[in-house]
């Protein structure tokens, strides 16, 4: 009597339990007990922590992924090893193309760098003809002072010149004495040094013209 008494009460909490899921309320054993319109928590606790233990090993259970089959475990082998060689076949090509880059690019290093030193050596070859060129430069630019240096000076002895010529010209002539003979012992007699003096005209037979003479000059 006791045993169909403990079932009844085991269906009708279960029968309380799927209510309260269904309404989405919370199973709690005062709850159930509501439900049943009574009864005593000392009986009513274990058949809830019973069936809900239940219902939630069901749920867990339909939640668990079966286990794969031998043959599409296979399948899903052979497909996995496939996709495996032709991802490595591809990523050896990127390899290979990557590797070929990098060559090339290092080619272009290199011969970037060495166009960079023959650069540099025209560069310092370049400065040092600079250098010898602006030594040149200085060495003409003194040479041009003393030149002009020197112009100036025999411009001012030309200029000092010019004005002994023109002082001499506009002097008025002597008379000129006639030429002695040869005969004559005054005028064989030899120059004295007051005689020394260099005359700027030449003496000639009085009265005769020469081409370069001067023309007279008024008296001022």
């Amino acid at each position: 009597m006791a045993q169909k008494k403990n079932t009844s009460l085991e269906k009708q909490v279960r029968d309380a339990i799927h209510q309260l899921t269904n309404n989405g309320k919370p199973v709690t054993n005062q709850a159930v007990r509501d439900i049943l319109g009574g009864g005593s928590f000392r009986d009513i606790s274990p058949k809830v922590k019973q069936i809900m233990a239940e219902i939630a090993a069901k749920e867990q259970a339909a939640r668990a992924v079966p286990e794969m089959p031998e043959d599409f475990q296979d399948a899903a082998a052979a497909m996995w090893q496939m996709g495996w060689e032709l991802a490595d076949e591809i990523a050896a090509s990127d390899r290979r193309a990557h590797a070929a880059e990098l060559e090339r690019l290092k080619s272009e290093a290199d011969e970037a760098l060495s166009n960079c030193a023959l650069v540099e050596d025209e560069r310092d070859a370049v400065e040092i003809r600079a250098q010898d060129l602006e030594k040149k430069l200085e060495e003409a630019l003194r040479a041009l002072r003393d030149a002009q240096l020197e112009i100036a000076r025999l411009d001012g002895r030309l200029m000092e010149r010019e004005k002994d010529v023109v002082s001499r010209v506009k002097r008025p002539k002597q008379a000129q004495k006639p030429n002695p003979k040869r005969d004559d012992p005054v005028a064989a007699s030899p120059v004295s040094k007051d005689d020394a003096q260099l005359d700027m005209f030449p003496k000639g037979t009085p009265g005769q013209k020469r081409p370069d003479d001067p023309e007279p000059l008024a008296a001022e």
